[in-house]
């Protein structure tokens, strides 16, 4: 029995044009399915929650969605030793995809999930929240979390009403494109001290942004952290700081091919937590949805519980 979780409204409609794809086939083999359609924000938390609660021993969850699907998902995941995840990609961004090799094509992703080659087990990283009267205590993330800049650019896109309309048309990236310049010129600066492994790091200047990544790529292709894998227990922390807003904005980019990390005012470590103490709030993303600001935070990497299927 396998138990779909589709997010319909995917990148503009592509995620139930997907489905009909996908149900066609598994009609046509016969295979028992269940399938849930999310509604809004955070269904899928709820959906996965019902799913593990309602299906005794393994369940095995196919995500038909993009990454901010994925994410809402492995947050509604209790106990990871009953899972077997799999995923089919119909997202704007699709970095977990890109990362773990899983084919665009539908049928093509269903067939490796209908007679897997392997399984991995992957990282997840986790976000907790310890400022005074925060109601989000803390979240999971599969492929990256950020403060500061990044997410800010994630705010602005969640609330752009032009990118819904341009991704019918594939061309929802360039409203990231010019949100991302916008902001680079808007975003206010940080202060913060930071912490690695329980010891303390150091205090920095005029940041611009902390991601603490699982995966590669983040905010659809980008490669943030060139050097991280999914499967080695650590994050790979990409922090930017002291940067003039148009030196930034001429290093932007180099940031598709990895090769920032070896610009002054960048630093890049790999670390398995990391604490965050900001002067003031700043937005916060998971796998690039926004669910909150926050000033203080702790960020841990949870080695090798995702099993997925490849």
């Amino acid at each position: 029995m396998y138990h779909f979780i589709i997010n319909p409204k995917s990148s503009s409609g592509k995620g139930i044009k997907y489905w009909w794809t996908v149900k066609k086939e598994l009609d046509s083999q016969k295979i028992a399915y269940t399938a849930d359609f999310t509604q809004d924000e955070g269904h899928a938390t709820e959906l996965t929650r019902q799913v593990c609660n309602r299906y005794k021993s393994i369940k095995n969850i196919i995500i038909l969605g993009g990454d901010g699907t994925v994410n809402e998902v492995i947050n509604g995941i209790d106990n990871y030793d009953e899972v077997l995840l799999g995923y089919i990609p119909s997202g704007s961004s699709n970095d977990l995809a890109r990362s773990l090799g899983i084919p665009k094509n539908p049928i093509k992703a269903l067939s490796n999930i209908l007679k897997p080659k392997q399984f991995l087990y992957l990282d997840y990283g986790e976000i907790s929240f310890l400022d005074k009267n925060q109601k989000l205590k803390s979240r999971k993330f599969g492929c990256s979390s950020g403060a500061g800049y990044d997410a800010a650019v994630c705010h602005e896109v969640q609330s752009s009403v032009l990118k819904k309309r341009l991704n019918k048309y594939g061309l929802g990236k360039f409203i990231y494109l010019a949100i991302a310049i916008k902001q680079i010129f808007s975003v206010k600066f940080l202060d913060a001290t930071v912490t690695l492994d329980g010891v303390k790091k150091g205090k920095y200047k005029n940041i611009l942004l902390v991601s603490s990544m699982i995966h590669k790529f983040e905010g659809g292709g980008l490669r943030m952290a060139p050097k991280a894998s999914p499967t080695d227990g650590k994050l790979d922390v990409c922090l930017v700081h002291g940067l003039p807003r148009p030196i930034v904005l001429l290093l932007m980019p180099t940031i598709i091919f990895g090769k920032h990390i070896y610009f002054k005012g960048v630093e890049y470590f790999k670390c398995s937590s990391i604490e965050i103490d900001f002067d003031k709030k700043a937005a916060i993303h998971t796998d690039g949805e926004a669910p909150t600001h926050s000033s203080h935070m702790m960020i841990r990497c949870n080695p090798r519980k995702i099993r997925m299927i490849l």
